[in-house]
């Protein structure tokens, strides 16, 4: 007997398309549908958190991936995973057994200061506290205009504890004729914070706006800012976080029911200059690494930041203030075995088919134009003889890994990884499949990532027009980044802290991590054995879509990401890694794995990673794009819900957090739920 549900078919194995089939496959599933089927492109799970292994077992990532701790729903889905995994019992020879050893606490955030023509590194400890991440129990609210202006005034507080250092790091200070006392300027900055907390308290369009002025005037004239940059920060942070509380204010976000999306038409960095913050602020660290976090800029250029004003403030705000045990979380090994393949496990467990080669190419419409008819498929390889299943982990060090290419013992023919995984690869495929509703599915959950939906979904864009707004307004930007592994530790490389993340940089590849965590889970040779292990990664202007041969577009990218990746070595990784540099450049003999090559085919060595696929696309929050995204439930078909970061979930940037939330909401509109039903944490309205 057909079940209610009757047959789901998911389209995209990236992390909204297995959080759906997380909710949708609890504990009685089997009571309301007869099939939850995953269709994936090649021979990996997890989109653009995919990960896999290369030489000597070294993890090769798309990018950096750092989950915030902030993340609740994340948190919440992975915590219920490992539990149910269960690998103590079921696999107590996996080194990786809890969520916990999986994923640990990261407390220092490094920002780049520029300060006249050298670049000083700005470093900052976030105190841990005693919650974590995605407890059982936490529920869904909003974080409100009030909430956030209170916190921004205890930022200021807090902040004051960066002042009592009398002298920067690596920099000597020129003689000041009115150099102020430590305790003079944390004074003054308090004062600061106390105006804001009492505009907090109270806040109204009546509010009087000269006691923010005041303050932002009482701390320009206590601090030595032309001398002292950790003056000139403060400053500035007194000059943005005041500018904020004037904006909050007078655009009666307040009292606005929209909230935050009320300004999201303006990009951040103007609305805060047109609320009085001084134009240095757009150079503050914190602003850029803003930025930087979320591939900010038009068309991948560093001199068109582009950031919707409300979700600036409110990521700013989760960042910042809503962390559970600390600010960062850092994996112990590679994304796709941390967080992907434990999912995969269950799921497979629970009884979800997941049907690996299978290319998602169209969707089509019935006659009327009310539901999903049929989708196409291209199947890329045919599996053995005998196997009947594609089961895609291999063992590194005793934990479950996706491999860098397909198994060979379970498929037919062996193409390149380029052809399987990538839309410019040539498709040799072994057949054409034609899925139907009633037959094949009942109900898709549309959860590829919003470059692919472009070019899938061509029958509902010229359908309707909301499919034409969205994919016209909401953009997406390609992105660069590359691993090196260097054989001396960090300390003796002259970085003191190994762990930090930072941000704020020189383009393209503004973004470091210092990842030691991961490297016990890699398989080295006793005499190349890193001792360092460095991400780095950025926006990168890859025009979209292509004018001319895929092969040219390809190889030009590549070429022009690997040209910028030595370069970077060469000039600017003296600022984190001194001992890693020489009067020639940077030091390629330090590398591990490199056998005796400099430059380019040094780089050739390592691992670099050039996304510019339209799966691999990051969804921007560029200002005046944000109501024209389509919520999970909003499909405009009647079998129809959508999965990723690009839908209205309620978090509305390119991140994990946001791919589960959208995942979670598109299973909630399948099973009669409504929209933020168990969703945790923190959400725009």
């Amino acid at each position: 007997m057909k079940r209610p549900g009757g047959k789901v078919a998911i389209l995209g194995g990236g992390m909204a398309g297995l959080s759906a089939a997380w909710r949708l496959s609890e504990p009685g599933w089997h009571d309301r549908f007869d099939s939850i089927t995953v269709y994936q492109r090649g021979w990996r799970l997890g989109g653009k958190a995919a990960s896999s292994r290369g030489p000597h077992g070294r993890i090769e990532e798309h990018g950096l991936h750092i989950w915030l701790g902030s993340y609740e729903n994340a948190f919440g889905l992975l915590r219920e995973c490992y539990t149910e995994l269960d690998r103590a019992t079921t696999d107590p020879t996996a080194p990786i057994h809890t969520w916990d050893q999986a994923l640990i606490p990261a407390d220092n955030l490094g920002l780049a200061d520029r300060w006249g023509d050298d670049w000083l590194t700005w470093l900052g400890t976030f105190t841990r506290n005693d919650e974590l991440p995605g407890e059982p129990g936490s529920t869904g609210r909003e974080i409100t205009a009030v909430g956030f202006l209170r916190r921004a005034a205890q930022l200021l507080v807090d902040f004051t504890r960066s002042l009592r250092d009398t002298e920067p790091v690596g920099l000597v200070l020129s003689p000041s004729p009115r150099l102020p006392s430590a305790e003079t300027a944390i004074e003054s900055v308090q004062r600061a914070a106390f105006a804001v907390l009492t505009a907090a308290m109270g806040p109204t369009s009546s509010t009087p706006p000269q006691l923010l002025d005041a303050a932002v005037a009482a701390v320009g004239r206590t601090l030595d800012c032309e001398h002292r940059p950790d003056h000139k920060r403060s400053w500035l942070l007194v000059s943005l976080v005041v500018a904020v509380v004037r904006g909050l204010i007078a655009d009666n976000l307040v009292t606005d029911p929209r909230g935050f999306r009320a300004i999201n038409d303006e990009d951040f960095g103007q609305w805060i200059l047109r609320h009085g913050a001084h134009p240095d602020v757009l150079e503050f660290p914190l602003i850029r690494g803003l930025y930087d976090l979320v591939f900010g800029y038009a068309d991948g250029d560093p001199e068109r930041p582009a950031f919707a004003a409300g979700l600036a403030v409110f990521l700013t705000g989760l960042v910042l203030f809503e962390y559970k045990g600390a600010i960062f979380w850092k994996m112990t090994a590679g994304m796709g075995e941390i967080v992907i393949a434990p999912i995969y496990e269950v799921l497979r467990r629970r009884g979800v088919r997941f049907e690996f080669f299978h290319r998602v190419d169209s969707l089509h419409l019935d006659p009327a134009r009310r539901r999903i008819d049929a989708i196409g498929i291209g199947r890329q390889l045919a599996l053995a003889d005998g196997v009947d299943e594609y089961r895609p982990l291999i063992r590194v060090g005793g934990l479950p890994v996706f491999p860098n290419e397909p198994l060979a013992e379970q498929v037919r023919g062996r193409p390149g990884m380029d052809t399987l995984e990538s839309h410019f690869g040539d498709r040799c495929d072994v057949e054409t499949r034609m899925l139907r509703c009633g037959v094949d599915f009942d109900h898709v959950v549309l959860a590829m990532s919003l470059g692919m939906v472009e070019l899938v979904a061509a029958e509902l864009i010229d359908d309707q027009p909301e499919w034409r707004a969205m994919t016209e307004h909401v953009r997406t930007v390609a992105t660069q980044a590359f691993q090196i592994w260097l054989r001396p530790d960090e300390p003796t490389l002259g970085w003191p802290r190994p762990g930090v993340t930072t941000s704020a940089y020189v383009p393209p590849f503004d973004t470091w991590a210092s990842m030691p965590q991961t490297l016990w889970a890699e398989d080295w040779p006793a005499h190349d054995r890193p001792g360092t292990v460095a991400y780095f990664c950025g926006a990168f202007d890859a025009p979209w879509p292509v004018d001319g041969p895929y092969d040219d577009y390809v190889r030009r990218s590549r070429d022009a990401v690997c040209t910028a990746a030595v370069r970077y070595l060469d000039r600017h990784v003296g600022l984190y890694l001194p001992g890693a540099t020489s009067a020639d450049g940077f030091a390629w003999h330090l590398l591990s794995g490199v056998n005796g090559h400099r430059g380019r085919d040094a780089l050739a060595t390592q691992h670099v990673s050039v996304n510019i696929d339209p799966s691999d696309r990051y969804v921007q929050s560029v200002p005046g794009s944000d109501k024209y995204r389509l919520r999970p439930d909003e499909g405009g078909y009647d079998n129809l819900v959508l999965a990723g970061d690009w839908t209205d979930c309620g978090m509305n940037a390119g991140c994990i957090e946001a791919a589960v939330m959208s995942g979670l909401q598109a299973a909630n509109a399948l099973l009669g739920r409504g929209r933020f039903y168990r969703i945790r944490g923190f959400y725009l309205p």
